[in-house]
């Protein structure tokens, strides 16, 4: 049967220039800031003007996204691939009268509510429209302890994103509706020593109308009613810039319900902590405190405790105590006190220890602790990675919760000789998405994932059993398959920020054996590997492409093609320019956002022809990628300039009719009784936004996801999208702070297709 062919206008080499734009505001760039050292002033500009006119273009596509058109859509069922934990869980509260009732908050992946009759998290925030994907980075999270079904969620993921949107998101039905307060003051959740911080908003225990939210550089807000409207308190100081109010604290014995609490405590960065006794009208320096606090827990007494750079500290009967264990002068972090006993208090050292105190910090027992995690690749020896927060369970005080960059932890003994830790992150899916692909054998998924390595999913439903082989880096920046023989798998990436890895696997990535060598000590950056052989070429940042027929023992440079398809200021590049033909294993293609030029190669990338021009507007997240099965058949999305297809190998293409805007696109498993691929797409068509599939190679497109999936945590600085090469309508999406989720039709329980 013959292709049906989408309505194109032919886009030859050189017939098409760039205009210019006008600066816009920046979107992606993507940063764990906590792994990553900042970017420059200069690079930033150069971030910002080669992203010219992004940002009009945006707006004026989520205008027209409103005035949505007409699209035929499916219903989907979409789910988290199972991995277990991962990320970096900064908050957790716990209701005090509720039982079971916890939250946690993530740097960027979004806030969680426990599910205790299930024992799995709940992501709350799967909702968020793109325009919104910078409320992903938790700043703080806050209940009402007068109403179980108030939370408050203070959202930011970066400082540095020019508006925003930053803001206080309220939910009056725990969790699953929310609506925005529009407190807009800059938040930093993905800010690394801010983890160690505690909760700078906090909603009065005696009266729920009033709220406290201690900004990093604006300054104390406060609410009256329920954060309808909010007002600036001016005679607290900001505190050092950039980290400011470290946390607010309530002591509720000072009212009484319906009556709102007198005295309130504000933590300072550089200042100390700061007391009003008249519900915030009023600000005083309390004498002795720390200047560098962290953490508090305020007791059922007005007892307030807090960990700072030095130790621990009391405040009580007017006056402040140092309380820290014998292990004086180091960081403490998280640190909770038992709601039906102000003496009886747990702390941790980032780091070094675990202590408990029976009679309010006089003496403390060192804990003696074991973990286990419930996650197979997770070891052991990651338990209390740099942890964060802590929390006695107010339903049962034996219990104790505690995070960390792994995920969340429980005992529930804390007055047991050894304490047992078991690791509770079921349906807690946090990590960063590099890279995802789906061969047409073996192991339906394989990913590439920032701060750990990557994951070979046999199963969708369990976690993979450990990670992908320590050939010795922790992040996987780009990852491919041989197409005639998809046991042959390789990635590349790097251990730290200035040193290449790369390796291959003979037995579909179960196992990984390191390059001996790497391209001239480049590296990260994305790798193809040839569809009839061993040959990989690897796409390092900010470099040409280099190949090698040898394993990765030699590499040599490309030529004729362009150095910086991928750029180089940083690896939280989404740009994914480089593809192997799926049946040639003589041709590579390659796509230069700096130019617009398309370049091709048949000699197994050892030289790269220009053979079309598509203008990238200054777009620079560009997806190429060759459809299966189709000798020449390559596509490449390209932003508001819209999806390209070309049957000729790249010597022209035609734009992909209906389709606005084009954020990523990939090759799915073809239906039943045909042999054309499967194409899915993220991004806009006749108006709508949304996450697409076509069945006949972009004719007509279905709308495949909904108002609760928009999987906006994506377009970040990682992300990336891989149709399912075995079964049909499955489609996996990496995100940038929720892992990878997949879709299939709701109305059907897909089947397995073998790829002859």
């Amino acid at each position: 049967m013959e292709e049906q062919r989408p309505r194109a206008t032919a886009v030859r080499a050189g017939t098409i220039r760039t205009r210019r734009c006008a600066p816009f505001m920046a979107r992606g760039a993507g940063e764990r800031a906590r792994r990553c050292a900042p970017l420059a002033k200069s690079a930033w500009s150069a971030w910002f003007i080669r992203r010219a006119c992004l940002g009009t273009l945006l707006a004026a596509l989520s205008l027209a996204a409103g005035r949505a058109g007409v699209v035929k859509s499916e219903p989907y069922i979409w789910t988290n691939v199972k991995w277990g934990g991962g990320g970096y869980v900064t908050g957790i509260v716990a209701h005090p009268s509720a039982p079971n009732l916890l939250y946690i908050r993530t740097d960027v992946g979004g806030c969680y509510r426990w599910d205790a009759a299930n024992q799995r998290w709940i992501p709350l925030l799967d909702w968020l429209p793109l325009s919104h994907e910078n409320l992903f980075g938790g700043e703080s999270i806050a209940i009402d302890p007068s109403n179980p079904n108030n939370v408050y969620f203070a959202a930011g993921m970066f400082n540095w994103w020019r508006d925003g949107p930053w803001d206080v998101l309220k939910s009056t039905d725990q969790g699953k509706t929310w609506a925005r307060t529009n407190l807009n003051v800059v938040m930093n959740g993905n800010d690394f020593p801010g983890a160690l911080n505690g909760e700078r908003l906090i909603v009065d225990p005696n009266d729920g109308n009033v709220l406290y939210f201690g900004s990093r550089n604006d300054g104390l807000w406060k609410s009256t009613n329920a954060a309808a409207s909010w007002q600036r308190v001016e005679s607290l100081p900001k505190g050092t810039a950039g980290v400011g109010i470290t946390f607010v604290a309530i002591d509720r014995t000072t009212g009484s319900a319906g009556s709102t609490s007198s005295t309130i405590y504000a933590a300072v960065r550089g200042h100390g902590v700061y007391r009003s006794t008249d519900a915030g009208l009023s600000w005083t320096a309390m004498a002795g405190s720390p200047v560098a606090p962290h953490r508090e827990a305020t007791a059922s007494d007005g007892t307030l405790y807090v960990t700072h750079d030095d130790g621990v500290a009391k405040f009580s009967g007017g006056a402040w105590t140092n309380i820290s264990p014998p292990q004086d002068k180091r960081n403490f972090s998280a640190i909770s006190v038992d709601p039906t006993d102000p003496n009886v208090v747990v702390t941790m050292e980032n780091h070094y220890g675990w202590y408990r105190s029976t009679n309010g910090g006089a003496s403390w027992t060192f804990w003696n602790v074991s973990a286990t995690s419930s996650v197979p690749w997770l070891p052991n020896s990651e338990f209390a990675s740099t942890p964060s927060a802590m929390v006695i369970d107010p339903s049962d005080p034996k219990r104790v919760w505690f995070t960390d960059t792994g995920g969340v932890w429980r005992t529930d003994d804390i007055t047991a000789k050894r304490q047992i830790w078991q690791s509770y992150v079921n349906g807690l899916e946090e990590m960063v998405v590099f890279d995802v692909k789906s061969p047409p054998r073996g192991a339906p998924l394989l990913s590439g994932v920032a701060d750990h390595i990557g994951f070979r999913n046999a199963s969708l439903t369990t976690p993979p059993p450990n990670e992908m082989g320590y050939t010795p880096f922790g992040n996987s920046t780009g990852i491919d398959f041989e197409e005639a023989d998809p046991n042959f798998v390789v990635r590349v990436g790097h251990p730290g920020h200035t040193s290449p890895a790369g390796g291959y696997s003979i037995d579909n990535a179960q196992t990984f054996t390191a390059f001996s060598s790497n391209p001239n000590g480049n590296f990260d950056g994305r790798v193809a590997v040839s569809a009839t052989s061993r040959r990989i070429v690897w796409l390092p940042k900010g470099s040409a492409p280099y190949y090698s027929t040898d394993l990765g023992a030699s590499w040599t440079k490309s030529i004729g093609a362009p150095s910086g398809a991928v750029e180089g200021a940083h690896y939280w590049s989404k740009n994914k320019p480089l593809a192997a033909d799926r049946l040639d294993g003589s041709k590579f293609y390659l796509y230069d956002y700096n130019s617009g030029h398309f370049y091709r190669s048949t000699d197994g990338a050892a030289t790269f022809e220009h053979t079309s021009t598509i203008p990238s507007l200054g777009w620079r997240q560009q997806v190429v990628e060759a459809a299966p099965g189709m000798n020449g058949e390559v596509w490449i999305s390209n932003g508001a300039s819209g999806l390209y297809r070309s049957s000729t190998a790249g010597e022209t293409f035609s734009k992909v009719a209906n389709v606005q805007y084009a954020f990523m696109f990939s090759f799915g498993a073809p239906p039943n009784g045909s042999k054309v691929p499967t194409v899915f797409l993220y991004g806009i068509v006749e108006n709508t936004k949304g996450i697409f599939r076509s069945d006949d190679m972009g004719t007509s497109w279905i709308l495949i996801n909904d108002s609760q999936h928009q999987m906006s945590d994506l377009v970040n600085g990682a992300g990336a999208m891989a149709g399912d090469r075995q079964v049909w309508g499955r489609v996996h999406i990496g995100t940038d702070g929720r892992g990878v989720f997949y879709g299939v039709p709701s109305d059907a329980v897909p089947s397995p297709r073998r790829s002859d």
